[in-house]
């Protein structure tokens, strides 16, 4: 509230009316925050929601989350409609240039390899490399894991599960958290799973630029977590309740 607002409200009001607009004025100041998230099934987006949610705590902040599509979830939050996405990769900002990350991940996405053929889930990268390879086109990290491979673009991890059933790849690269879920949906179809993961890439808060100056004050409270051990605990607790073993690291 400026001066001039201030003045108004005493004459019209009085002193007293004016001593309460005062007063409820850090609360205004401290609305929540408007987060997007994806609306589709999504453990990953839970890990990070639970993650972002205990550091806006610590730092004394308060956040809600909304549901959208997911190719909608940044666009919004770069345009300022909403405060915020809950995870992205590092070069996400590059496109979006109104937003920033919070420099301390708030989960890691691991990469995994499946295929309907047991022997070719288990194949060594490099033979791999050499197979056609099916991907979500919405998940912005897969490409550059994937540069120099034959590709083909899918609209999600259920339409790339029926493709693979159908022949029309030999293998799919998707993200583990989001596979493995869709596989209960899939039978009885039998999806072999690779042993390893083929990468992990750490996912990030972003805000919009306005409220930049936030940034070290979740960052600290995240890098804290990160020190206690709570963001690895909330990871792990989610594959737990999902019944799902942590993915070996890649090679």
């Amino acid at each position: 509230m400026n001066i001039l607002c201030f003045a108004v409200c005493m004459l019209r009001h009085g002193f007293g009316a004016a001593l309460l607009v005062l007063a409820a004025m850090p609360a205004l100041a401290q609305q929540a925050l408007q987060i997007g998230r994806t609306d589709s099934l999504s453990p990953l987006s839970d890990i990070a929601e639970s993650v972002v949610k205990e550091a806006f705590k610590r730092s004394g902040l308060k956040c809600e989350f909304q549901r959208v599509p997911l190719s909608r979830s940044m666009i919004l939050a770069n345009d300022g409609s909403l405060d915020g996405d809950v995870m992205r990769i590092a070069d996400a900002a590059k496109t979006y240039t109104d937003v920033v990350a919070v420099p301390t991940p708030v989960v890691w996405a691991d990469l995994a390899i499946y295929s309907m053929d047991e022997k070719v889930a288990n194949l060594p990268r490099a033979e791999l490399r050499q197979r056609k390879i099916g991907l979500t086109q919405t998940i912005l990290m897969l490409p550059k894991y994937t540069q120099g491979m034959n590709v083909t673009d899918t609209a999600n991890v259920r339409t790339a599960f029926e493709m693979l059933a159908n022949g029309r790849f030999e293998v799919a690269m998707l993200v583990y958290l989001a596979a493995e879920p869709e596989i209960v949906h899939q039978r009885p179809r039998k999806f072999y799973r690779g042993p390893r993961a083929w990468a992990t890439e750490p996912l990030y808060f972003h805000l919009n630029k306005k409220h930049a100056a936030l940034v070290p004050r979740i960052n600290a409270a995240l890098l804290v977590m990160q020190k206690e051990g709570l963001v690895k605990k909330i990871f792990l607790d989610k594959l737990a309740e999902l019944g799902i073993p942590p993915l070996k690291p890649a090679e």
